[in-house]
């Protein structure tokens, strides 16, 4: 990466000082995001000679394009960021933990946040040009001794496949059958189970198959790797330190494994679509990962009635409690696609989800930032070219009361309501035009919940919210409320994730320390037209559409958004947020 003179950047330079007793110098010349050998000057005893080291990430991609060089720059200096805490932690734990102290708690939470730094850098260049690939494996980080660069006892992890060549002769061909071994002590309690890939492949091309069995071959010790560290996680962290510290980043990884994958064969034949949602993997008691689940039963509904008001936070003194509605139609034209530009960017049909689009009239699993800021809009304001999108409800289309998974005739909202909202505890900044936003999670059902957010409600009820089918009383209409995360990291566009960019306020309605809140996004959608029947077993009245295996469950509900408003419009929101006024 260059700089307007001709050199290449370098953000960081010099000494910087972390604390009373450390300090991190550069070794050598000045060095680029993400060069990483970094020695550590500390008068602690314990932390002298040794220091992490990782693969230089600014060398090794190609000329970055001016669109996206500001992002690029922010990760690059995000990875340099990462490495000093890193090596800050390491300097500070002497003693702490077992063995495997450093590489579970300093050296894998690193490749995690590497590896997501990364794949934004990739994702930054792919949309205004060919996205970067082979970049994966530039997440992991060593620790040395000294001067010698040679791994710690600690780093006992094996090289990836694509470091290694082809698997050895006697080795079984990969498989990748979604299951792996459970180690040794775990007792059988509990395994990860993952979507066998192989099964979804079209016929593999001769020209790709050694590329095609390396990664599968990944994959298969990818899911390994995650259940010894499950069976020897016992007792550790919080409630949530399965999904955060195990299943989060081996999604990841199967999505970096993944997509070459279907890079390799699209180099000599027709890329396959619809693999992205094999990356997610799940938590299952041994034996068990087969839910038996056929789809959408009376279980599903509830009674609005029987639902509780739902909880909201109080404005406080330096509240922002305005709104400004967007008009952008009911998606009359008919504008629905399977595509998702979020989280299958490039790949059409990717979503295996179909979509009512309203907003820009070019969105789609194709576009791009400049495709999205040239296209016409929906919306009754032109400066107001974003595109907002949903999982269309499917209803039944033979008026026996039924919507079978997928089977059903999709419905379009009667009413739809964009509609920008203010922040319980502060006043709130411009969002950066292209900010991606993801609320729901389409595998909330396999995903025990993770990321959803009950949306469901009836006209009349509106204060009360549910994650389940809503049965309204007659004169009644079915609502969806979904509303996105607002909490902005002040830095990127989009994340591996596509969440860790973003975040929802507190229940206080604070943001989280470290983002600014912008304006909150709230869809509403209005059905004058669902059927009214009574769920009976599994003949229910509507369902969302949805994923393969998430049976149509009413908490996969969700949304997407992608800011393309005119900065002068995004001020003129914030105005009226700010300012307590209805626009």
């Amino acid at each position: 990466m260059r700089n307007s003179s001709g050199g290449r950047f370098r953000p960081w330079s010099g000494a910087v000082f972390l604390g009373a007793g450390i300090a991190l110098v550069l070794a050598g010349p000045p060095v680029s995001a993400g060069t990483g050998v970094v020695r550590l000057d500390v008068s602690m005893k314990s932390a002298v000679g040794q220091t992490i080291t990782c693969p230089n990430v600014a060398d090794q991609l190609p000329e970055v394009p001016a669109a996206a060089q500001a992002e690029v720059d922010r990760n690059l200096a995000q990875l340099d960021e990462q490495l000093q805490e890193a090596n800050n932690r390491l300097a500070t734990s002497a003693g702490e933990g077992g063995p495997n102290f450093v590489q579970n708690a300093i050296l894998g939470p690193l490749a995690s946040k590497r590896g997501a730094a990364i794949d934004r850098i990739a994702l930054a260049i792919g949309r205004v040009a060919a996205r970067p690939t082979g970049l994966d494996g530039l997440a992991t980080c060593t620790l040395g001794g000294g001067n010698t660069g040679s791994p710690a006892p600690q780093d006992t992890g094996t090289p990836a496949p694509e470091d290694t060549g082809t698997p050895a002769p006697e080795q079984s061909p990969p498989t990748d059958d979604g299951t792996a071994t459970p180690p040794p002590g775990d007792g059988g309690a509990q395994t990860i189970t993952c979507p066998n890939v192989a099964d979804q492949l079209p016929e593999v091309p001769a020209a790709a198959q050694a590329e095609v069995d390396r990664n599968l071959a990944q994959l298969d010790e990818q899911l390994q790797e995650a259940n010894n560290r499950l069976a020897t996680s016992a007792g550790e962290g919080g409630p949530n330190f399965v999904q955060n510290a195990i299943l989060g980043p081996l999604a990841s990884k199967r999505g970096a494994a993944i997509d070459r994958i279907a890079l390799a064969i699209g180099r000599v034949a027709a890329r396959p679509t619809g693999l992205d949602d094999l990356a997610t993997c799940t938590l299952d008691a041994a034996g068990t990962s087969d839910t038996g689940a056929t789809g959408p039963s009376a279980a599903d509904f509830v009674d609005i009635e029987d639902v509780a008001v739902t909880e909201q936070p109080r404005a406080g003194e330096n509240a922002s409690t305005g709104t400004f509605v967007s008009q952008c139609g009911t998606n009359s034209e008919g504008r629905s696609n399977p595509g998702n530009v979020i989280t299958a960017p490039g790949v059409s049909e990717g979503a295996q989800t179909q979509y009512d689009y309203v907003g820009n009239m070019s969105a789609d699993a194709l576009s791009t930032n400049e495709s999205l800021a040239e296209s016409n809009t929906t919306c009754r304001n032109e400066a107001d070219q974003s595109t907002y999108f949903w999982p269309v409800l499917r209803v039944s289309g033979s008026g026996d009361g039924t919507a079978e998974a997928d089977g059903g005739a999709p419905v379009q909202p009667s009413q739809v309501r964009l509609e920008y909202r203010g922040n319980a505890d502060s006043e709130v900044t411009a969002a950066p035009q292209f900010l991606r936003m993801l609320s729901g999670d389409p595998r909330a059902a396999t995903n025990d919940g993770a990321n959803a957010r009950p949306t469901f409600t009836c006209t009349g009820f509106t204060d009360r919210l549910t994650d389940k089918y809503p049965i309204c009383p007659s004169g009644s209409d079915l609502v969806r409320v979904l509303d996105m995360p607002s909490c902005w990291d002040g830095q990127n566009l989009d994340s591996a994730d596509h969440r860790t960019h973003l975040a929802f306020p507190d229940e206080s309605g604070a943001c989280p320390s470290g983002t600014e809140a912008v304006p909150q996004l709230r869809i509403t959608l209005t059905y004058d037209d669902v059927p009214a029947a009574a769920p009976d077993g599994t003949d229910v009245p509507f369902v969302v559409d949805g994923l393969d295996g998430e049976q149509n469950s009413p908490n996969t509900d969700h949304a997407g958004s992608i800011n393309v408003m005119s900065k002068q419009l995004m001020n003129k929101v914030v105005d009226c947020v700010n300012s307590d006024r209805r626009c």
